[in-house]
Order: C-alpha cells, then structure tokens, then sequence
C-alpha cells in the first residue's frame, strides 16, 4: 500500500509540474503574439507608475520620499527585476508568466487538499487555460502577483486544513504554517489592499476549525498568525507616518477610491475626480487639491482620505435608496462575465492575439462561474468543512462592491471559482461514470441559472471598447505614429459618439497633423456635450486661430478663462490679438 501511495504522489507530482509547463507555455506563446501592441514597449497609466517607483527604488531609494499612494509590493517585485536584468518588456513579463504557472500548481495542490486530488488537478487546468488569467500574466500590473499570492496562502490553509481532517496533531508545524499564512496575507494587502479584509474570516476558521485543539495551541497558532501579519505591515504603517504623519499599513487612497465608488456621479466603474484626469499622476494630486479647497487649507494625506471618507458617507446618509441600489449594480458587476477594462482592456489585447481569442471563447468568467455554482452545490454535504471558502469569496465580493469594479479588482474571486469548478468537474464526472446521473440535475440547473445571470449584458460594453481604443490612440500618439493613433479615436468615435474625452483626443490629433478644420468639429462636439470642459475652449481657439478666426478664437478664449480663471496661455493669447 505504501509502495502504490507513492506511486500515486509522483504521478500527482508529474501531472502538477505537467500543468505549469503548459501553463508557462500558453503564456510565452500570448506575449510572442502581443509583443506588437503599442503597450508592450510605452507603459501607460498604473504600468507607468508602478515601473517609475520601481525604478527609483532600483535607483538606491528604498523608501521613497512619501506616503504609498499605490499598493507597494509590485513595485518593489518590479525593482528586482529591474536590478537583475534592467528595464526589459520581456523579462517583466516572462517573471511574471513563471509566477502564473506556479500559481496554477499551487492550486493544484490546494485544490487536492479541500476536495481530491481529481478536483485539484481540474482546478490547475482550468487556471493555466482561463484566458484572463493568460491576459493579466501578460501586462504591467499587480493581478499576476495578486493571483500567486492568493494562490500561496491557499496552499498553506489548505496544509492545515488537511491535517485538521486527518486528526493530525502537529502543531509547532501548524503554528509556522500559520506563521507563513499570516506573511503571505501581508504581502498580499500590499498588493491588493482588500485583502486585509481576510484577516477576520482566516481568524474565525483559526479559532473553530479544529475544535479539539486546547485553547493554548489555537492561542499559540493565532499568536504566530498575527505576527506573520504584523512584521510586514507594522513598517509600512511607521515608514508612512514618519513621511506624512499618515500611520498607513497600505496605502493613503482609501478615502478618494470609496468615494469614487460612492458619490453623486458613481456609475459602478472608476470615474475620475477630475473630467479628463483618468491617469494615476492625477489621481493623487487631485484628491489633495479638490479637498485642500474645499477645507480652506493644505491637508495631509491622512486628512485628504478622511475628507472623502466623509463626504461618501454624507451620500449614503442623503440617499440612502440611491446608495443601496447602486452597491446591488456593483455586486451584480463584480459577478458578470465582463471584463471591466482599466487602462489595458483584455478585449483590445484579443485582436492582436489569436491565442487569447482562442482561449476566450472556451473558458471565461462567464463560463467558469457556473461551473463553479455546480461544484458549490456538489460540495454542499461538506459545507462544515469548506465554510472558509465561501467566506473568503463573500469577503472578496464585498470589498470589491463597496468601491467600484474594475476586472482587476475582482480578479481574486478566480482561484476560488477555479477550485469549486475543479470539484464540480471531477464529481459530474464521477456521477456519470457509475451511472448516478441524475444526482447532477440540480448541479446542473443551478449551473444554467448562474450562467444566464452572469452573462446578462449589464455593462456599456460599446462605451468601455471605446475607451480602450481611445487609450491605445494615445500611446501611438506619445510615439509620434500620428495617423495610426488618429485612425483608433476614429474607431472610438464611432463606437461612442457621446465620449467628451474621444472628441478631445481626436481633436488634439488633427490639430497636431494641422488638419484644423477637423480639430474645430471634434472640439465642438466635445463642448456640446459639456460646456464646462477644462482646455476644450482653449484648444478650440487655438485652432480657430489657425484657421484665421480671430474673432470667434477670442471669444473662445475668453470662455476657457471663465473656466478657468488662471489660465496664463488664454490671457496672453488675448492680449496677442489685442481683445
């Protein structure tokens, strides 16, 4: 029996390493294909940002001279990588393709622990193939480290879970597990700060998991958790309050990205403070401003989150009706098959990919969650042991509703969805094999349900392509490649023609390539659809100008200095045609 058990491991072990080859595979084989996309090489947005700090801390700055505005783990990885190999497209991506097949691994692992070796290998197979996944281990951005961080601390709770149901009993070795668990969740709430939110559940299965451990040992255990936690977190809490007098443990934007989430003009997605101001250099410098004015003084970073704390709440307070429905939109967003864009949208990238649109049109969000509805219903006879996992998902689905939805942020759920629909698979599997198949009818109908609700279209799908074409055209533009750029806001006008940033962005093209004429229609059309856009009346006067319109670009003048009363160009531009 030994020698047959062994034979099992190494053939679990085969399969495993099997599965992280594929997955590592398909990865390099997404960015061959990519590497064409303007993204690869010209960073923009949160990738910009995150390659800027890391380059600092690479530089010799290991602390940085202000409170983290962003999650600081990723950038510190960045760092590395940076000081290993230097500033290189591909390097970042193949470190980060290598962490996303083992994160697939790990499941594996995790998977066989909670519900079978079966299931568990399911599980790895369904994370190397799922498209997003592939996608995110593709681009600058935190996900892919969130994902073998979340990964991690499922392996470790899974560990423990497993000597708990085989009435193991070791627990110096359980509380360094627990040690390790507790880092893992650090490092993964500097990456994604919502995880911090799993500290109440992970601590509530600590405690009632295993109900025959003496309260000392689960004492001990939950000692060793907390200071896994602490002794990553604590410094980042006292490196920010010595820089800003902010004791944050994660970041200082905690108040403005509520408040994105929960306000007047909340739309469920990110909306930025400022019209127009979409990118992370802005996200910071905003929020201080507009709460600075408001208060009459300058704020610190502290007193900026607390601002717009406040003034989030003040909403809820007033419009409380509003503020339920909305948080009920953002949930149903958090589990639709869509996947809400940030800078880089996994839509635009499947047009350079037939690899992604391959694996897209087989296994996505969409598809994945039913099958993981399935698994939750064959499982339910061991909901006394899986109880952590549906906390875990709720937690999740929680945090991310209580601010806004980006595809990123609910990126998390996954491995839980990938475990269920890993056990749901093994066990529909088994079912009709010894011909017990109608033990998996209401699987199968609460499966159906799940898909019809989470593929119901309940996003502006045409509105969020067009802002990923925009934010492409834009980068070709930084390079120069001018008619390229042109020609995707062209797309991006036509797929949204009620986009004020679209028009600008096209007209700003035009005026570039002196075709002025054009430049003043798009100009307009911006202005149409908001009369109180910040440059559009000033661009729209410059090219009037040019166009030999020197009354009506002075009048146009004179309205960008009613929006903006400082504006230094608009004054002199007034004086220059003596009006």
């Amino acid at each position: 029996m030994a020698v047959r058990l062994r034979r099992r491991d190494r053939r679990f072990a085969v399969w495993l390493v099997a599965i992280g080859l594929v997955a590592f595979a398909l990865r390099v084989a997404y960015l061959v294909q990519i590497q064409g996309i303007p993204f690869f090489t010209v960073p923009v947005g949160d990738a910009a940002s995150y390659l800027g700090w890391a380059s600092e801390i690479a530089g010799g700055d290991r602390l940085g001279g202000r409170s983290s505005d962003q999650a600081p783990a990723y950038p510190y990885l960045l760092a590395v990588i940076l000081k290993l190999v230097g500033p290189h497209a591909w390097m970042i991506r193949l470190a980060q393709a290598l962490l996303g097949s083992l994160a697939c691994a790990a499941l594996g692992v995790a998977g066989a622990r909670f519900f079978g070796r079966g299931a568990g290998l399911a599980a790895g197979v369904l994370m190397a193939l799922y498209a997003p996944a592939v996608f995110f281990d593709g681009i600058v951005q935190k996900a892919s480290l969130g994902l073998a961080l979340g990964a991690l601390l499922l392996l470790l709770l899974s560990g423990i879970h497993a000597r708990v149901m085989e009435g193991a009993r070791r627990p110096i070795r359980t509380a360094l597990t627990w040690l390790g668990a507790g880092a893992t969740l650090a490092v993964l709430a500097l990456t994604r700060e919502n995880a911090l939110l799993w500290l109440v559940p992970v601590l509530f299965w600590l405690w009632l998991h295993d109900g025959t451990a003496a309260v000392g040992t689960r004492l001990g255990w939950t000692a060793a958790f907390v200071a896994g936690v602490a002794v990553l977190l604590l410094p980042v809490g006292l490196r920010n309050y010595r820089i800003d007098g902010t004791f944050a443990v994660t970041t200082v934007q905690a108040g403005p990205n509520f408040y994105i989430g929960n306000s007047e003009v909340a739309t469920g997605r990110y909306v930025p403070l400022v019209r127009g101001h979409e990118s992370p250099p802005f996200e910071r410098a905003d929020a201080e401003a507009l709460a600075s004015k408001a208060a009459g003084r300058a704020l610190d970073p502290g007193e900026v989150s607390r601002f717009w704390w406040g003034r989030s709440w003040d909403f809820i307070r007033g419009h409380t009706g509003r503020w339920l429905a909305l948080l009920g939109y953002k949930a149903l967003l958090t589990w639709n098959a869509f996947e809400v864009p940030d800078t880089e949208s996994y839509y635009l990238y499947t047009e350079w990919s037939g690899l992604l649109r391959l694996l897209g049109s087989v296994l996505h969000f969409g598809v994945l969650c039913p099958l993981a509805v399935m698994g939750v219903v064959l499982t339910w006879p061991r909901r006394r042991e899986l109880w952590l996992l549906y906390l875990l998902v709720v937690t999740v689905t929680v945090s991310v509703a209580a601010f806004y939805v980006v595809a990123r942020y609910r990126y998390p759920l996954v491995p839980f969805l990938a475990l269920f629909a890993g056990a749901g698979l093994e066990r529909a599997y088994a079912a009709f094999r010894t011909f017990q198949r109608r033990s998996i009818v209401p699987p199968l109908v609460a499966g159906f349900a799940a898909a019809v609700v989470v593929n119901w279209p309940i996003n502006p799908e045409r509105t969020l392509h067009a802002m990923a074409y925009q934010n492409l055209g834009t980068v070709l533009a930084q390079e120069g490649r001018l008619p390229e750029a042109t020609a995707w806001f062209e797309r991006a006008v036509g797929m949204e023609p009620d986009s004020v940033e679209v028009h600008m962005n096209l007209g700003m093209a035009y005026a570039v390539q002196n075709r002025f004429a054009e430049a003043v229609e798009h100009y307009r059309a911006a202005l149409a659809i908001d009369a109180e856009l910040m440059h559009a009346h000033y661009n729209l006067a410059v090219a009037l100008e040019a166009l030999g319109l020197s009354a009506e670009a002075a009048e146009q003048y004179r309205q960008a200095l009613r929006v903006n009363p400082d504006d230094p160009d608009a004054h002199a531009a007034l004086e220059r045609l003596g009006r």
